[in-house]
């Protein structure tokens, strides 16, 4: 992965051919800059704002939580790959990091987790919190505001 920050957004060919190159990997891959990143992020978000919708109309009520997850873990299944990409790199750049805020947030707030005018630090918080949960890797959720 480059650390270089490139001055354009990259275009929606361009996040295929990172995403195709994921799922073929060679010995000599392209990096992939911090601009592409948060491109995969910013897609991955928009698929899930989308799906999270849905969730919040369709789920019964006292299961906001639960239809969230479920959300989250179809679209997962569903983009392996992209969910893959943005997982590994993850913790290699400090951008995509950054940009995963907006993602936690709103599972913060799908899940009922926090209100809408909870401080940006607790939601970002509390949708980490979940997000782990919903991946295995996190403990009891707790409602922060």
């Amino acid at each position: 992965m480059s650390t270089e920050h490139t001055t354009h957004a990259p275009t929606y060919a361009e996040l295929n051919a990172v995403l195709d190159q994921a799922r073929r990997p060679s010995r000599t891959p392209t990096p992939i800059t911090d601009a592409q990143l948060v491109g995969l992020q910013n897609r991955w978000t928009t698929m899930l704002s989308a799906r999270l919708d849905q969730a919040i109309e369709d789920a019964e009520y006292g299961k906001l939580a639960e239809a969230t997850a479920q959300a989250w873990r179809r679209l997962a299944a569903e983009q392996p790959v992209l969910r893959g990409v943005l997982d590994t790199c993850l913790t290699r750049s400090e951008v995509l990091a950054d940009a995963l805020a907006t993602e936690l947030r709103n599972l913060a707030l799908a899940a009922g987790l926090v209100g809408i005018d909870a401080p940006e630090h607790l939601a970002v918080r509390a949708g980490r919190e979940f997000r782990d949960s919903v991946t295995g890797t996190g403990g009891p959720l707790h409602r922060v505001a």
